[in-house]
């Protein structure tokens, strides 16, 4: 789906999602984000800010635990 409001033109994704039971808490998300919209959370837990995320997958192809989901975007 095009999304003309997509900086690239491409569909944006609902949500990357990460698993924390498999994050080691290495940070190489937050390095490879190109939106710096990962955050460490107060408890240690890093987490993606959905509104600045636009779903380039650079997480999760970078994530060498595979702790990253992409998660397709919801149907209007």
């Amino acid at each position: 789906m095009y999304d003309p409001a997509h900086p690239f033109g491409r569909k944006r994704y609902s949500r990357a999602v990460i698993d924390p039971v498999s994050c080691t808490g290495c940070g190489y998300c937050t390095m490879f984000c190109v939106m710096d919209c990962i955050v460490l959370r107060p408890d240690g837990l890093y987490t993606v800010d959905l509104e600045r995320c636009i779903g380039c997958r650079s997480c999760k192809v970078n994530c060498p635990f595979d702790a990253v989901t992409i998660l397709p975007p919801k149907e209007n």
